[in-house]
């Protein structure tokens, strides 16, 4: 399966953070779907069933962590790979974000060299 035929959830409250991670999943030609809003988020997962989705840990309404307990819970999203992106390095929140289910943890900012080998592997078929 090429790039174009995978789709990326991007979640992020911070539009240009968002901006700069859905820009490089473009690049690397992928359709990408974003929202600052982690409700929305949900719903595009459900109608939208991402290859992956890449989701900030720290915002507003729904934090990044609750909205991923909610993926692991609902059946049609529940087997999509999910990346964290945060700017904290605190152990509890890359442990918490591990055991609620997520594939790869990206400390903000983060380095797309660094960074693009652990989306990938997630992105094979």
């Amino acid at each position: 399966m090429d790039n174009a035929a995978k789709t990326i959830l991007v979640i992020d409250d911070d539009p240009y953070m968002l901006d700069v991670v859905v820009r490089h999943m473009k690049n690397k030609g992928f359709r990408v779907i974003s929202t600052t809003d982690a409700e929305k988020g949900f719903m595009m997962a459900e109608s939208e069933k991402p290859n992956l989705i890449i989701s900030d840990i720290n915002m507003p309404a729904i934090d990044g962590l609750t909205l991923l307990k909610g993926f692991r819970s609902n059946k049609i999203t529940e087997k999509i790979p999910l990346v964290l992106l945060t700017a904290s390095d605190r152990l509890a929140d890359v442990e918490e974000g591990f055991i609620s289910g997520a594939q790869a943890y990206l400390l903000k900012p983060f380095d797309w060299d660094t960074a693009w080998p652990k989306i990938e592997k997630l992105l094979a078929p």
